[in-house]
């Protein structure tokens, strides 16, 4: 049977010398996974975060759908054309592959996808877009911390809380971290986004703050990336 939806690309593997397998975010199914047949030799190429129209045909007892057609819906072109946009593309692509698993429709979380990339697009400060996403995407997923500052200087990686006294698993922030996360998750405070070392320590908080919150959470490939290209 012949079915189309619209998703966003997030993971794409070789499956043999001229097909692969790709892993979209869709509209109206979540994550599904469909194998390309003769995609390498496609001109066309096929773009993280790239948002697509996928016609498919898929047995009803299958995991796996097999494109027919496969076309790009949205005209953005500059997360393509610019290095760093590239690698920040790569940076999300990497988080929503490791993170978003459900296989059923959850149109809030499609809409926050879109909505992203095109912030993505016309960003112009990229050495904030990761902190910023992060935060955003923690806050979709319903794991936002709790960020008082009257409370301590100590992060609680493991209960999502600050704290006064250190303890395993605490991490010291500043008064300015912590105005900016205030910032981030809860309109508070000064953004403190033009201090860029600031902005890395709060992005490597979140990681690792992510890590122990959201199940399947990895940014192996790209952290180092990221951390050099960005913030070096």
């Amino acid at each position: 049977m012949k079915t189309s939806d619209i998703g966003v690309l997030i993971d794409r593997k070789n499956y043999s010398e001229s097909s692969v397998i790709l892993h979209f975010y869709t509209k109206s199914q979540g994550r599904q996974q469909f194998i390309f047949k003769g995609a390498k030799k496609k001109k066309n190429p096929l773009l993280a975060l790239g948002i697509y129209e996928i016609t498919f045909a898929k047995r009803p007892e299958s995991e796996l759908g097999i494109i027919q057609e496969l076309s790009r819906v949205s005209g953005m072109n500059e997360i393509y054309d610019h290095p760093q946009k590239s690698l920040i593309a790569f940076f999300v692509a990497e988080i929503l592959k490791t993170s978003l698993k459900q296989s059923n429709q959850d149109t809030a979380m499609f809409q926050f996808l879109s909505k992203e990339i095109i912030s993505l697009e016309v960003c112009q400060d990229l050495f904030t877009y990761p902190l910023e996403f992060l935060a955003r995407f923690i806050a979709q997923l319903g794991y936002m911390p709790q960020i008082e500052s009257e409370m301590g200087n100590y992060f609680d990686l493991n209960k999502g809380v600050i704290v006064s006294q250190p303890t395993s698993g605490t991490i010291h922030v500043s008064s300015e971290q912590l105005e900016q996360l205030s910032f981030l998750f809860i309109g508070e405070g000064n953004s403190h986004f033009l201090d860029k070392e600031l902005v890395r320590r709060n992005l490597d908080l979140l990681i690792d703050y992510s890590l122990f919150h959201i199940p399947g959470f990895q940014v192996k490939n790209t952290r180092e990336i990221i951390q050099d290209i960005l913030y070096s």
